[in-house]
């Protein structure tokens, strides 16, 4: 889906999803960025991942979520709203996005706060988009 913004001139600018996932992928400390289904299978991806396949991740992203989710629900503690995880080499955090999940990877947890302080604005934005 295509929708319209305001620029900083003023003139009218058409933004997709892909623009919203370059923008996010353009954060210090971003390696890639995916949009995956519930089902696990990516819908969108922008950038890599040194040592993962995106395929894998958003399958593994997916799969992560499904418990969260499960588990919000059986807790009765209310809707899944971001997870991060943070390895030795790598970080991932993800958001819902409508019926999808945004899963933001990189290699170092140092940016985490950063990155999810600038991406938190843009998933309203991009779950329109999808």
């Amino acid at each position: 889906m295509i929708t319209q913004a305001q620029s900083k001139g003023s003139v009218n600018q058409v933004r997709t999803s892909t623009d919203i996932l370059h923008e996010i992928s353009e954060i210090k400390g971003v390696n890639a960025v995916v949009v995956v289904g519930r089902d696990g299978f990516v819908i969108e991806s922008v950038g890599h991942m040194p040592n993962a396949n995106l395929d894998i991740l958003g399958a593994a992203i997916a799969t992560a979520i499904h418990g969260i989710t499960e588990m919000g629900t059986e807790l009765k503690v209310g809707d899944f709203t971001d997870l991060f995880v943070t390895f030795k080499a790598a970080m991932i955090m993800c958001f819902p996005v409508g019926d999808a999940i945004c899963g933001i990877a990189g290699e170092d947890a140092s940016a985490l706060g950063l990155i999810r302080h600038k991406t938190h604005k843009l998933m309203p934005e991009l779950e329109q988009h999808l």
